[in-house]
């Protein structure tokens, strides 16, 4: 309960905090000089030609375990218990038991496979986003765009093969069970994972790069870059009924977003809803 009332205080909060903002910007805007002058947009025509990210099929390995555990399960039903303990609380003591049946011995497996899904997802959204480049330096932007769309990729990659490896030692634990291992591996993978996001996003700015300091800040601001107010609802929702892209990179912070005017990107959407909501329902 404590975790589902602290993300929710958290979104909200991250929401007020973005709109708030958002029309704060809107206002001083609204103060400034206009000059009507020709936008520029420059493209890259060979920018898609590059190796932007790790190829999905790096899954596979991520698959061969999933499979592997999947059948040393299939194999050992038989000496399983009838009642399998799922979830132990700090003391070890079991919190949660399900019947034993084919669903709930393979419901992890079921649950690792729509994880990796999830990651492909992710990495193709990371190789297909659109193409941003600026008209001062577009060389140099686009070559540390690839290398920033690259490290997010093995980022992604890294991560789903630590979640398919602790989602490995929780159905392993099953038949042979070792509560100590089981609890160090659950705690060190998040742990691990959450330290990796934390220093990709603090080496390297949105897009690519390294973090901007005051010089940097000083020269950048003699260049302005496109005005795209009217596509960004709200500051942070991308709606473009003219724009062909599917994903593209957040107009702050670090990540993806979805075109939202894109009758794909909802269906994208929603099959992204549909994996967590039935991961969660197989957990249980």
């Amino acid at each position: 309960m404590i975790t589902g009332v602290s993300t929710m205080i958290f979104i909200v909060y991250w929401a007020a905090l973005h709109i708030l903002f958002h029309f704060k910007m809107k206002k001083i805007k609204g103060t400034l000089t206009t000059v009507e002058a020709p936008q520029r947009v420059k493209i890259d025509t060979t920018f898609r030609q590059n190796k932007l990210t790790y190829s999905n099929y790096w899954f596979l390995i991520h698959m061969a375990i999933i499979v592997a555990i999947a059948i040393i399960s299939i194999l050992n039903y038989k000496a399983l218990p009838n009642v399998i303990p799922i979830k132990y609380d700090l003391q070890g003591h079991v919190t949660s038991s399900v019947p034993k049946t084919y669903l709930s011995v393979l419901a992890i497996n079921l649950v690792q496979l729509g994880i990796i899904a999830l990651m492909m997802l992710v990495n193709w959204s990371i190789k297909s986003s659109k193409q941003q480049l600026t008209t001062s330096n577009p060389g140099q932007f686009a070559a540390e765009n690839i290398q920033f769309r690259r490290k997010w990729s093995l980022f992604t990659l890294v991560t789903g093969l630590l979640l398919t490896i602790l989602f490995a030692f929780i159905q392993i634990n099953m038949f042979v069970p070792n509560l100590v291992l089981l609890t160090a591996i659950s705690f060190i993978t998040p742990v691990v994972i959450v330290l990796g996001v934390v220093w990709l996003s603090l080496t390297g700015r949105q897009g690519g790069g390294k973090i901007r300091n005051q010089q940097e800040d000083h020269e950048r601001s003699k260049e302005q870059p496109v005005n795209d107010d009217d596509y960004w609802k709200l500051g942070f929702i991308y709606f473009n009924a003219n724009d062909p892209s599917l994903t593209i990179e957040k107009r702050y912070g670090i990540g993806w977003t979805i075109n939202f005017a894109r009758p794909l990107s909802w269906v994208l959407l929603l099959f992204i809803i549909a994996i967590v909501v039935i991961s969660i329902v197989l957990s249980q």
